[in-house]
């Protein structure tokens, strides 16, 4: 749903840039509380998969994302090409922006 806003205000306001980040598995509080705290309520096999992501390094440092997303907010003309896109923040396109 997110993505679609994105789209449409990139088309109904072109002033406005607008951008959907995908940021991908971030090892934030909200993926402990799915491990420590919601894991009862999960199927065998998510709990697994989230516990895994954890153990086998699977999540994100906030940082990574987080550095592209603080990038693009203040990217300022460069970034009007990305307007209405919905991106992986390890986008190839988004190099630029995760030096």
């Amino acid at each position: 749903m997110l993505n679609h806003l994105a789209l449409t205000l990139s088309v109904e306001e072109p002033d406005v840039t607008t951008i959907s980040i995908r940021p991908g598995v971030v090892d934030t509080e909200m993926q402990r509380e799915i491990r420590e705290v919601h894991h009862e309520r999960m199927s065998e096999k998510d709990r697994e998969k989230f516990s895994g992501l954890k153990t086998n390094g699977g999540l994100l440092k906030p940082e990574q994302p987080g550095h592209v997303i603080a990038k693009l907010a203040v990217g300022g003309d460069e970034v009007k090409d990305f307007s209405g896109k919905f991106l992986s923040w390890n986008d190839e396109s988004l190099g630029a922006f995760q030096e």
